[in-house]
C-alpha cells in the first residue's frame, strides 16, 4: 500500500509536469522569509494534490507557483518527495496552557491549532477576557481556540445544580455568555452527561443558543448519554438548539450500537436537519474505539452532586451496587474499563477486582466513588464508528490532552495518515487532510486557516506520509507521534510560535 501511494505521487508529478498545470499567483518580494520548493501540495480543500512552490512572508502565504531560480529567502526548504499541507486543526482538545504551553503531544502529530473549553467546562473560572489576556503572554506551541463552557456559566451565574432557573438567572447566564463571546470565544460547549450541565432543560439551552447564534458561533455538545437507545432523543435536543445556532456533536459515538446500517440511520438524521436549517450541523470523531472520561458516568443521578455521596452510600448502598453492576456489565464488563488515574492506573477494573478479591461493583462504589477516577471504556463498534468517520461533515479530532491516559491525545492525527490512508486506504490523502484542516476551520469559524491559499496564515506541515507513525498505545499512551519534523506555525519554524485566536 505504501508503494502504491508513493507511485501515485510520482504519477501525479509526471502528469503535472507534462501538461504544465502549474499554479501561479501571489507576490514574491526582493527578500522573502521562507521558500518551500518541489513539494506535492495537498491544499486542504479536498482537491487533487499538485506540485508547486510556496513563498511565505510574515505570518502568511504570499505566493504559490513556480518561483524564479534567483529568489532570495532567509530559509529554503526542499520538500522533494514530501507532501505540503495545512497544519491540522483539532476541534476537540483538552489541556491547560499554563501547565503545558507547548503542547508537544499535539504538535508532534501535526496539530497546529487546538480547541479548548470542551464538554461544558471553560478553560478558567474567570471571565474569558481575563483568561485570554493571560494566555496572550504565554509562549504557545500550537494556536489555541477556545469555547465557553455551559457548566462553568451555570456555576458563575449562580444557577449551579438547579433544574429550573429563574428568569433573572437566565438573563444573567445569557449576559455572561454574551460578554465571553464578545471577548473572542468561538462558541459554547455543553457537557450534558456531567454535572451541572445534566440539570439543564431544553428551554435554557435554546435561550443560550440564541445568544451563540447572534455571534455566528457554534454549540459543541457532549450529549446527554451517547447511548444507542436514546441517540435520536439526544440529537433532537441538540437540533432544538440548532434552530438558533450552528450545532456540533462532540466526539460522536454510539455506545452499545452496532453496524454500518445504524451509522447510516444517524447520519441521515443529521442530514435531514442540515438540509432544513440555515445553520450548520457537524460532528467530530477520534480514531479509537475506547472513550475516556470520569468514573462518574457509571453512577446514577442520585449519587452525583449536589447530593451528598456519604449519605447516599449510607442509605442506598444496595441500590447503588446493583446499578453500578448492571451499568458496567452493559458496558462490556469490568475488563472493558481501564483506569487512567492512580492508584489503579493502567489496570482494568477486572484486574483490580481480582487483585483485591472483591466484587468490581464494591470497588467502584466503596473505594473509588463518583469523583475518584478517570478511565477508558471499550464500548464502541468498529463498523459503526468507521462508517461515521467517513461522512464528509465529520471532522477528525483527538479529545485528548497531554496528561490523559489514552493514546488519542498523542496519536489521533498521525493514526489517520498511518492507518486510514496508508495501510487501509479508507481515505485518500486529500480527503483525510480536508477532514483535519479546512473542515474543522469552517465549522469552528476560524478565518484564513486550514487551506494552502495565498493570503492564508502559514500553518504548514511538510512530511513524508510513509514515515508518519502513531506510537502511543493503551499500555503506553504518552509516546509522541513521529514523522512531522517540519512544522510551520504563523510563518515561523521555531517552537513556541502559536497564538490565541479570537473570533
Amino acid at each position: 500500500m505504501i508503494n502504491n501511494f508513493v507511485q501515485r505521487i510520482f504519477l501525479t508529478f509526471f502528469m503535472i509536469v507534462f501538461f504544465s498545470c502549474e499554479k501561479n499567483h501571489g507576490k514574491i518580494f526582493n527578500q522573502n522569509d521562507i521558500y518551500i520548493k518541489n513539494g506535492a501540495i495537498v491544499d486542504g480543500t479536498g482537491s487533487k494534490m499538485f506540485f508547486s512552490d510556496i513563498v511565505i512572508n510574515g505570518d502568511s502565504i504570499s505566493y504559490i507557483g513556480k518561483v524564479p531560480k534567483d529568489i532570495n529567502a532567509k530559509k529554503i526548504i526542499d520538500a522533494k518527495g514530501m507532501l505540503v499541507s495545512p497544519g491540522f486543526i483539532d476541534s476537540h482538545s483538552h489541556g491547560n496552557p499554563f501547565k503545558t504551553p507547548l503542547f508537544e503531544n499535539f504538535t508532534s502529530m501535526g496539530v497546529t491549532t487546538i480547541t479548548l473549553g470542551q464538554d461544558g467546562t471553560s478553560p478558567s473560572i474567570d471571565p474569558y477576557s481575563i483568561w485570554a489576556s493571560q494566555v496572550d503572554d504565554l509562549r504557545l506551541g500550537p494556536n489555541i481556540v477556545s469555547l465557553v463552557g455551559h457548566g462553568s456559566l451555570r456555576m458563575r451565574s449562580g444557577i449551579g445544580y438547579k433544574t429550573k432557573p429563574t428568569d433573572n438567572e437566565i438573563k444573567k447566564i445569557k449576559s455572561l455568555l454574551h460578554d465571553d463571546l464578545s471577548s473572542g470565544a468561538f462558541g459554547m460547549s455543553t457537557g450534558l452527561e456531567y454535572v451541572p450541565g445534566r440539570y439543564a432543560q431544553q428551554s435554557e439551552l435554546n435561550a443560550l443558543a440564541k445568544t451563540v447564534g447572534e455571534f455566528n458561533g457554534i454549540i459543541m455538545s457532549h450529549m446527554r448519554t451517547e447511548n444507542n437507545s436514546t441517540m435520536e432523543l439526544d440529537l433532537q435536543e441538540l437540533f432544538g438548539q440548532g434552530d438558533h445556532s450552528n450545532v456540533h456533536i462532540s466526539h460522536i459515538k454510539v455506545v452499545y450500537g452496532k453496524g454500518i446500517e445504524r451509522a447510516n440511520e444517524i447520519l441521515n438524521y443529521m442530514k435531514v436537519k442540515r438540509q432544513s436549517s440555515k445553520f450548520s450541523v457537524t460532528a467530530d470523531i477520534y480514531p479509537y474505539l475506547a472513550s475516556y472520561t470520569t468514573i462518574g458516568i457509571l453512577f446514577p443521578e442520585y449519587a452525583l452532586p449536589p447530593n451528598n455521596y456519604s449519605n447516599v452510600l449510607k442509605n442506598r448502598r444496595s441500590d447503588l451496587l446493583a446499578y453500578v453492576y448492571n451499568k458496567v456489565m452493559l458496558r462490556n464488563g469490568p475488563e472493558a474499563t481501564l483506569f487512567g488515574t492512580a492508584p489503579y492506573k493502567g489496570l482494568t477494573l477486572k484486574e483490580v477486582s481480582d487483585s483485591l478479591n472483591k466484587p468490581f461493583q464494591e470497588i467502584v462504589v466503596d473505594i473509588i466513588g463518583p469523583n475518584g477516577a478517570g478511565a477508558a471504556y471499550f464500548t464502541m463498534d468498529k463498523d459503526l464508528q468507521y462508517q461515521l468517520m467517513k461522512d464528509e461533515n465529520i471532522a477528525i479530532s483527538s479529545d485528548g490532552s497531554p496528561t490523559m491516559y489514552h493514546p488519542r491525545g498523542y496519536g489521533s492525527f498521525a493514526k489517520i495518515i498511518e492507518h486510514f490512508v496508508i495501510k487501509k486506504n479508507i481515505f485518500s490523502i486529500e480527503e483525510a487532510v480536508r477532514k483535519m484542516t479546512s473542515l474543522p476551520a469552517r465549522l469552528l469559524g476560524i478565518e484564513k486557516r486550514g487551506k494552502i491559499l495565498v493570503g492564508y496564515k502559514a500553518d504548514i506541515l511538510i512530511f513524508d506520509p510513509s514515515k508518519i507513525k502513531s506510537n502511543a498505545t493503551f499500555s503506553n499512551p504518552h509516546l509522541l507521534a513521529s514523522g512531522f519534523d517540519n512544522i510551520i506555525i504563523n510563518g515561523k519554524t521555531e517552537i513556541g510560535s502559536g497564538i490565541l485566536l479570537r473570533k
